[in-house]
Formats: structure tokens, C-alpha cells, sequence
């Protein structure tokens, strides 16, 4: 009686094997989708912000510092006593445990355990000439370094990491109306020792590995699921391959369905992004002008090409106006060369560097606006995922001239 309800059992369980496997290979997909969304727009964010000197800094501005830390209220890490602006200090005792194997030999295990942790961080200034506030406690703190490892005694030992003052880092945040630099709506602050490229191409390679997974747990539930179904012979697992890759193939179209979307709001985003900066530029003119015609008067033909830049609309005027806007711009900052008197103007001075930092930005919203037109076009342009930005009518945008690419002059010592 109890064999043949056993066989029973079994009979009933054999085809529910195949489905949890199979539901498993879904939902582990599913899973990997929703991270490579988060991961997508955290890459979209990382990338957006420019890398800019701390003097360029305006309030709400989103970008990347690199600089020096300085400790404003240095810390001590405890038992290491090093000064530092963020621990995170460990204490662990050694702990032995007996088990017996499965010939009833006793065995001895050796393991640390935990007997403290503690993490505390705070404020510090980042010096790259100029100085900003970094609100370190509400950051994502990835620079930190080991001070190793060191034994009280053979059964207790302590380890440390650390963000020490002196150390170079980099920091992407905004500039709050405090005047402090830290995370504001959609923008964390990130303390990292990588450079900005260096972590945006990190960001950019979890993206990619995200989109593997999220492909390759679908294929391997159905593969399994259908070879287990049909018995588990060569042909059955063959076939398997075929109903994975059966049951992928709606996930890719979905996920790259979505990628275009995303990428087309990111590449409006980023052309949005230039007409705001622009803005910036052309709130700022009436004032340069009204200096210049002060200190410079003769540069009539100039000041006329500057006091009608205008923010263009749409992708096609846009770019085909920054050209000749920037050459403009490029002479309006280097007019102290011709008129050496306008250094010792405080006001042009002023007006020279907010007119600076506003074009460093518009130059980092191009480049970016490129970028992102750049994998635009290429992804509608490779096959197969031409196919899917056919059906989404998805056409090539407009990318900026090359001379747009020139380096901006130097700022005024």
C-alpha cells in the first residue's frame, strides 16, 4: 500500500518539476528587468552630470567635483586612532564549533564572528581651489580604504576602513541652497575614488550584465523545463534549447521595446538640458553687453552677434545654430586679449566666469546630447533590434558639427 502510494506521488510530482523550474527561469527574469530599469536610469543620471571645477558651481546644479578632502571635525577611527571623516570599524572573536561527519568523526571548525560594528561619517570640504561642504553622512561613501587587519590577541581581532583627509576623490551631488553639496531629488551623492568616467562606465557595464541576465534565466528555465518534460534524453534537451530560446525571445523584444523608450526620453532629456543651459546663457547676455559697450565699444559687429543669441528650438534648429552661436561666445571670452583693461574689471571678471561655467555646461550637455544620440543610432541602425525600432518608428536624430567639439578658452587666472 505505502509502494504504490509513493509511485503515486511521484507520478503527480513529476510534472510540477518541470513548472517551478520553468516559473523559477520567469520570475528570476522578471527580476533582473526590474534592476536593469533602476541600473538604466542610475547610468542615465550618473552620465547626465557634468564634471566641473567647484568655482563653476551654481545652485540646484547637478555635477561631478574631484578634489582634495579636507576635514572640517576630523573623527577617530577607534582602536587604529587614525583622524578620518568616515570608519566603518570591526571587532570579531574567533569561535570554534565540533560537528561529526558522516563517519561520526568529531570535526573542528574555526570562524569570526562579529562582536561590533560601527560606522560613522562626517562633513568634509572638497578642495580643488575653491572649497564646497560635501554632506558625507547622506552619501553612497565608495571611497573608503582597508587599514587591515590587527590581532588583540590569537581569538580577537579588529579591522577598519576608512575616508582619510588628503585623499582625492570624486563627488556627484548638487549644490543645495545651503550652499552644502549633497542629494537632491533623483541625484545621490556618490563619494567614490574612481574618476567620473572611470564610475560611469562602471554604471554603464552593471547595465549590460543586468540585460544578460535577464535574457539568460528565462532561456535556461525553459531549456531545463522542457528537456526535464520530455524525458531527458539528446533529443529532449535539444528541443529544450529551442523552447528557451522560444521563451526569450518575447522577453528580448520586451526589453528592447523599453530600452528604445527610455533611450528616446534620455536622448529629449538631454536636448532639453542643452535648452535650459542655453537659457542660462542668454539671461546672462544683457549684462555682459552692457559692460562690454562700457569697456569696449568699437566691438560693435560682436556685441550685436551676442545680444541675439537666442536658445533655438527643437533638435534640427538647435544644432544647427550652436555652431555659429559658440563662435561668438569663444570671442566674447577671449575679448580681454584684445582690451587688456577689461582684467582689472571686477564685473567683466565676474561675468567672464559665469559665462564660463555656463558654456562648460552647455559643452558637457552637447557631448552628452551626442553620446546619447550616438547609441541612438546605432541601436535602430543593428540587427535584430533594427526590427524592434522599425515597429517603434524610430528614426535617426541629429547629431552636433564637429566644431562644436572645441575647447572652450581658459578661464581668466
Amino acid at each position: 500500500m505505502l509502494r504504490c502510494n509513493a509511485r503515486v506521488l511521484a507520478a503527480a510530482a513529476a510534472p510540477v518539476v518541470p513548472l517551478v523550474v520553468a516559473a523559477a527561469g520567469l520570475l528570476s527574469g522578471w527580476l533582473f528587468a526590474t534592476l536593469l530599469r533602476r541600473q538604466d536610469h542610475k547610468t542615465f543620471v550618473f552620465a547626465r552630470a557634468p564634471q566641473l571645477p567647484v568655482r563653476a558651481l551654481a545652485a540646484h546644479d547637478d555635477a561631478w567635483l574631484r578634489g582634495v578632502v579636507n576635514a572640517i571635525a576630523p573623527l577617530r577611527c577607534p582602536w587604529f586612532d587614525v583622524p578620518c571623516v568616515a570608519y566603518s570599524y570591526t571587532i570579531e572573536r574567533e569561535v570554534k564549533t565540533t560537528r561529526k561527519d558522516k563517519d561520526g568523526k568529531e570535526i573542528t571548525e574555526r570562524s569570526w564572528k562579529t562582536e561590533r560594528h560601527d560606522t560613522e561619517a562626517v562633513p568634509f570640504e572638497l578642495d580643488d581651489g575653491a572649497r564646497v561642504v560635501v554632506d558625507l553622512p547622506n552619501a553612497t561613501n565608495e571611497a573608503m580604504t582597508s587599514l587591515g587587519t590587527d590581532y588583540e590577541t590569537s581569538t580577537r581581532r579588529h579591522s577598519a576602513r576608512v575616508l582619510q583627509p588628503g585623499a582625492t576623490v570624486s563627488a556627484l551631488g548638487v549644490l543645495r541652497d545651503d550652499r552644502t553639496f549633497g542629494p537632491l531629488a533623483e541625484v545621490p551623492l556618490v563619494v567614490t575614488s574612481a574618476t567620473r568616467a572611470e564610475r560611469v562606465r562602471a554604471a554603464a557595464r552593471s547595465e549590460g550584465w543586468l540585460f544578460a541576465m535577464a535574457l539568460l534565466f528565462p532561456f535556461l528555465g525553459g531549456s531545463v523545463a522542457a528537456g526535464l518534460w520530455l524525458g531527458g534524453d539528446g533529443p529532449a534537451w535539444a528541443i529544450g534549447v529551442a523552447v528557451g530560446g522560444a521563451a526569450m525571445a518575447p522577453l528580448w523584444w520586451l526589453l528592447t521595446w523599453n530600452r528604445f523608450v527610455r533611450l528616446r526620453q534620455q536622448v529629449q532629456a538631454a536636448l532639453r538640458q542643452i535648452d535650459v543651459d542655453t537659457k542660462l546663457r542668454f539671461d546672462l547676455v544683457p549684462n555682459l553687453v552692457a559692460t562690454l559697450r562700457a569697456a569696449a565699444g568699437h566691438e560693435r559687429e560682436l556685441l550685436t552677434r551676442v545680444a541675439e543669441l537666442r536658445a533655438a528650438g527643437g533638435a534640427e534648429a538647435a544644432v544647427h545654430a550652436e555652431a555659429t552661436v559658440l563662435q561668438s561666445t569663444r570671442q566674447v571670452l577671449l575679448l580681454h586679449e584684445r582690451h587688456p583693461n577689461l582684467k582689472s574689471d571686477a564685473l567683466y571678471r565676474d561675468l567672464h566666469d559665469r559665462l564660463w561655467a555656463i558654456e562648460e555646461k552647455i559643452a558637457h550637455s552637447r557631448t552628452f546630447y551626442g553620446d546619447t544620440v550616438t547609441e541612438w543610432n546605432v541601436r535602430i541602425a543593428q540587427f535584430p533590434a533594427s526590427l524592434v525600432a522599425r515597429v517603434l518608428g524610430a528614426t535617426p536624430a541629429p547629431l552636433f558639427a564637429a566644431e562644436c567639439a572645441e575647447a572652450l578658452p581658459p578661464r581668466l587666472a
